[in-house]
């Protein structure tokens, strides 16, 4: 990602409304995959540490990134010991949930990130995964991010069962907020947006993740959708995630 991406994220994630109802809805799909004590966590590509604290509660919580900077915001977010994706593969232990946030996107070969991923699962160990939807809503946020692709249901299921992981479950979510999303996405592409300095880049972060007065609104209709998820997936969302586990059906 670029560096103002990374200090974007670490000033919004405790109070912007986006990143507050996903760690809600995460929370509750967790809760329904095992009892929240005891587990054995791995949160891979952990960012600037944002969901750390919420997987504390059902365990104990490896973080993995690559980026040093990522790793220092961690460090200000006082979670200090967070790894290096080879120190991770040097420890070889085995996980009870497996956790890539908004990751797997960024990653050339996804088939082979998640199947090492598969590699390090505990038998009848978890791997939860969540990733942007939709090709057709790339924008240049996707490029800020170092974005390889947006998936569809469909295609995040051919890689993570060609990674030779079974999905148990799999969703759109960010539902009722996704034609606005969807709305804006098409103006963008409309205005043919383009931000080019680092300056324009920087205005931009400031601007998505603003918290307004509207921001408590956003994340109560965002989070409600954890509810709807206990149930059944949900049919159209900015947003896909998945629970796999090892082996085919």
């Amino acid at each position: 990602m670029d560096a103002a991406v990374y200090d974007a994220f670490y000033r919004a994630e405790d109070a912007h409304w986006w990143f507050r109802a996903r760690r809600r809805i995460l929370a509750a799909v967790l809760e329904g995959l095992a009892e929240p004590s005891g587990l054995d966590i791995t949160d891979m590509g952990c960012g600037t540490g944002g969901m750390l604290g919420m997987l504390s509660r059902f365990g104990r919580v490896t973080g993995v990134d690559a980026s040093p900077a990522a790793r220092e915001y961690c460090a200000k977010r006082g979670f200090p010991g967070v790894l290096t994706p080879t120190e991770w593969d040097r420890m070889q232990d085995r996980y009870d949930i497996i956790t890539a946030f908004d990751v797997v996107e960024h990653v050339e070969d996804d088939v082979g990130f998640l199947s090492g991923m598969r590699g390090r699962l505990r038998p009848g160990g978890a791997l939860l995964v969540t990733v942007p939807s939709y090709p057709i809503l790339w924008s240049v946020f996707d490029e800020m991010n170092h974005h390889q692709r947006r998936y569809t249901r469909g295609s995040l299921a051919r890689s993570l069962a060609g990674a030779g992981l079974r999905v148990d479950r799999i969703s759109y979510f960010n539902t009722l907020l996704f034609p606005a999303v969807a709305v804006s996405r098409s103006m963008e592409r409309l205005a043919r947006r383009s931000l080019r300095t680092a300056e324009e880049r920087e205005r931009a972060l400031a601007k998505w993740f603003r918290v307004g007065p509207m921001n408590g609104i956003l994340e109560t209709v965002f989070a409600s959708e954890r509810h709807w998820l206990r149930r059944a997936a949900l049919p159209l969302g900015s947003s896909i995630l998945a629970i796999a586990r090892e082996g085919t059906r």
